[in-house]
């Protein structure tokens, strides 16, 4: 039985360093122990920008990307073996973070299955045949390669990286588009998306070899395996790079730098395994009385997949413009594209998509993908606990602390103290003229924001509660 510990592993490793190191954030990551396989470049092929564009249909564009995994560690990394079951799989997405603070994937590829690992200079290469990566070696798969994608992501188990093969499933359509990363034209067109930002993330599903043969899984160092690259679209179709890849993080990351609060979520698994998710959350104030929430689940390696995803509200709190964001399937692979089903009550907004025992092919947040949720309301945000739903075992949830509407409704002590920080201030007074006419600042009971209203609050200003 393997189980990772629940820890990101790792950025920095503890064992042996190699004499060449390459860095992110000014830490050395040549040193993992054991062998490992990461995505070393993300649209880089030998240093050119390497990020195709190959056609579109009927408002959907198609791209692929190149890639370059490697291995950081200090024990060579099985590439193929006696079938097709050893080989990694590749896969890619693009990500979108709104200027309206929005984060959302906009396309989604299918999977290359890789066939040989070439020994390219990293941390003090050592060459192999292409049937192992070396210790210290590259191997890059330039955007043509990728092209070819071949694999779905549906019959993957990207916890233990087992899979049959040959695939059942095959990307259909024409050669422009099968298969690629295929993005409405409508989410990247520069005249639609003022402000927006975009990121090109890759990542290497190394399978769990024989037992006699070590691999990065026997070492816990499956969940460093992503990487991604801001990149600009300077026209319907054409892509500039803005800087260098960001190595062994998840894009969603940057959501984090644009002031959303991300986690980890360390999944149950069957037989014992992890999985790794992340979810985060960004709250806006609309300085009009509401405050818009915004949530995202990214599966990074969890087969258990997530089904359903709850957020906490009080009673008194008004809910709208409930929304739900997710990357379209294509090339004929077998998930379903329906929008999860949003329920509003009294202590919950929940979204969810049919459990794995009603439908295998709906549609879950299944691995190297993101699902954005977002809603409105009227009151701030309070510390509460998320619900994230498993998909394959219904019966299993993970809690994440995050910020949620949760007022407290009893009202009747200090109903003037619209921000609920303990004290009626100017911040209250604005909230109330913020939502003068409505019922969202009413403290006299009478369902409305009016003059009563403001001349109840001067009685008790500068009071705490």
């Amino acid at each position: 039985m393997k189980m990772s510990t629940a820890l990101l592993a790792p950025l920095a490793g503890s064992a042996i360093a190699l004499t060449a190191t390459i860095s992110i954030g000014g830490e050395d990551y040549c040193t993992v122990e054991g062998p490992d396989i990461i995505t070393y470049k993300v649209a880089d092929s030998f240093g050119n920008y390497d990020f195709d564009y190959y056609g579109q249909d009927d408002g959907i564009l198609a791209y692929a990307v190149a890639t370059t995994s490697g291995n950081p560690g200090n024990m060579v990394s099985q590439w193929t073996g006696p079938t097709g079951e050893y080989s990694p799989v590749i896969g890619s997405g693009v990500y979108r973070l709104g200027a309206d603070g929005s984060f959302e994937q906009v396309g989604i590829s299918w999977l290359k299955h890789s066939f040989c690992a070439v020994s390219e200079a990293m941390c003090s290469c050592q060459a192999t045949n292409c049937s192992n990566l070396g210790i210290g070696c590259a191997d890059t798969y330039w955007a043509g390669l990728n092209a070819d994608a071949d694999a779905p992501r549906s019959e993957i188990n990207p916890t233990t990286g087992r899979f049959e093969y040959p695939f059942v499933q095959s990307p259909c359509g024409q050669s422009a588009m099968r298969g690629k990363i295929q993005i409405d034209a409508d989410d990247v067109n520069p005249s639609n998306n003022a402000g927006a930002r975009y990121f090109v993330e890759s990542q290497y599903i190394a399978p769990d070899s024989d037992p006699d043969y070590p691999d990065e899984y026997d070492y816990d160092s499956q969940f460093n395996n992503v990487s991604f690259r801001e990149i600009r679209w300077t026209g319907s179709t054409n892509t500039q790079p803005v800087g260098p890849t960001v190595v062994m993080e998840s894009a969603i990351s940057m959501w984090a730098e644009a002031g959303a609060s991300v986690s980890q979520v360390w999944t149950p698994e069957a037989d014992g395994w992890q999985g790794l998710m992340h979810m985060g959350v960004k709250v806006t104030d609309n300085n009009d009385g509401t405050w818009t929430y915004r949530y995202a689940v990214h599966n990074q390696n969890s087969h258990e997949s997530a089904g359903r995803f709850s957020v906490p509200i009080s009673d008194c709190v008004e809910v709208s413009n409930v929304s739900f964001h997710a990357p379209q399937y294509h090339s004929c692979e077998l998930v379903a594209n329906t929008d999860w089903q949003a329920e509003v009550t009294d202590t919950a907004v929940t979204w969810s998509t049919q459990t794995y025992a009603e439908n295998e092919w709906s549609n879950p947040v299944r691995w190297g993908t993101m699902y954005s949720f977002s809603f409105d309301a009227n009151y701030p945000p309070s510390a509460g606990i998320v619900d994230i739903g498993m998909w394959r075992t219904d019966a299993l949830s993970v809690e994440v602390a995050a910020r949620g509407p949760l007022p407290d409704c009893g009202g009747s002590d200090c109903p003037a103290d619209l921000n609920d920080d303990g004290t009626i201030n100017v911040n209250d007074v604005l909230l109330l003229i913020a939502a003068w006419n409505t019922s969202n600042g009413d403290i006299d009971g009478d369902n409305d924001t009016d003059v009563n209203d403001l001349l109840g609050m001067l009685e008790v200003f500068n009071t705490d509660c």
